[in-house]
């Protein structure tokens, strides 16, 4: 599975907003303790900072020397406030080094604000930099917070519900009704789009691609006693393993299917214990907990292996997922590509929904216990040696 994206960037700033990078062979070694900076980290280091002492310093050397000689004048001495101040302002860690720079950069911003020209500008710059470092260190605290597991991460998303209705409450109480109305119409509409998506990564991290060296599929809803034999002697022919997401009720129904799919090599993840498509994405703590946990003792118990990745039904994750799939052990897993094989019953359909495009790296979600399971999987597989740059076999 790929891991959780780290863009080489020391400060929040460009964690956040910052685009991924290529891994470097140097970070691959690890012998040093500081990796290397994002390329734009680097950028600003290189060529913001040093613009900025120029423009600090060329003012006031143009007010004793004159407006072109003070500009010559204030080149030397950028580079020599430029040797000087790693020294001056030098501290162990990169990310500490950053945020004393810009701190130091962001008071002379404040000084400037009212100065014209260059420096003005300049200034306001930095200032606006700043504004988006505390906002990156918003989005890591979230994130971070999002990653807490068990009860302290059960207690702190409880907050998040709770708090800001309380809120939209009092509002409501003080200036009428129609806040009420605005301000839980747009917490349902955000919460609803966290949690109904599959994709969203607000709620925790997701998994939803490979590290593009293959396509990966995953088989929900089994185990199934007519289709799971045949999924299993397809994935042999084609010479592929997959992920069954298997629900555990019918892993305790039919647990010589559950231990074949490992026999054969494959993986089982957890797809609750009794599938509630319908009000898994509103349950409470102890729901959540039930559906994750019980699934994951069935399946260990069945098959002597745990699962190390979890399905919510519908991929409707819940605002408690996270901290008890965090608890358990499991890393959350959605996907790229679907057909919607669950509920249509044309294979050309279904496949006309995955087929094209479909490259390295992505997560196709099918189904089984379904009339087109072993058509549209067939039809996945004939198309994934060419994706994936192979020659079909045979």
């Amino acid at each position: 599975m790929r891991p959780p994206s780290d863009n080489r960037a020391v400060s929040s700033l460009f964690r956040v907003f910052g685009a991924g990078e290529p891994r470097v062979a140097g970070d691959v070694e690890e012998r040093a303790s500081r990796q290397g900076m994002h390329r734009h980290e680097t950028a600003v280091f290189a060529v913001l900072f040093p613009l900025t002492i120029w423009v600090a310093t060329s003012g006031p050397l143009a007010a004793m020397a004159g407006p072109f000689l003070g500009c010559l004048l204030a080149v030397p001495v950028t580079l020599l406030v430029m040797q000087l101040l790693p020294f001056i302002l030098a501290v162990r860690s990169q990310p500490d080094q950053w945020r004393l720079w810009l701190t130091v950069c962001l008071l002379w911003a404040v000084m400037q604000c009212g100065a014209g020209g260059w420096a003005g500008m300049f200034a306001y710059f930095w200032i606006a930099l700043a504004v988006l470092e505390i906002a990156a260190d918003g989005v890591l605290f979230w994130r971070e917070c999002m990653r807490w597991s068990g009860a302290p991460g059960i207690a702190w998303r409880v907050g998040l519900f709770v708090i800001p209705h309380g809120m939209v409450m009092v509002a409501a109480f003080k200036w009428g009704w129609p806040w009420f109305f605005a301000g839980g119409g747009l917490l349902a509409a955000m919460f609803c789009s966290w949690i109904l998506s599959p994709y969203s990564q607000v709620l925790g991290p997701v998994i939803r691609s490979t590290d593009g060296e293959r396509i990966l599929i995953t088989i929900d809803d089994g185990p199934d006693p007519h289709d799971t034999p045949l999924l299993l002697d397809l994935l042999d022919r084609h010479d592929t393993k997959a992920i069954f997401f298997m629900i555990g009720e019918k892993v305790l129904a039919h647990p010589d299917l559950a231990r074949e799919v490992v026999r054969r090599g494959h993986e089982i993840g957890n797809h609750t214990l009794t599938h509630p498509q319908a009000r898994f994405w509103c349950a409470g703590p102890s729901r959540t907990r039930r559906e994750i946990e019980e699934c994951q003792k069935i399946i260990r118990g069945v098959t002597g292996n745990a699962p190390r990745y979890f399905r919510a039904p519908v991929g409707h994750r819940n605002l408690f997922t996270h901290p008890v799939a965090n608890e358990l052990g499991l890393a959350v897993m959605s996907w790229n590509r679907r057909g919607f094989d669950a509920v249509e019953k044309d294979p050309g359909k279904v496949l006309s929904r995955i087929l094209p495009d479909l490259a390295k790296g992505d997560i196709v979600l099918l189904h089984e216990a379904t009339p087109i399971a072993v058509e549209v999987l067939n039809g996945v597989l004939d198309r994934i040696p060419h994706a994936c740059g192979k020659a079909p076999a045979g």
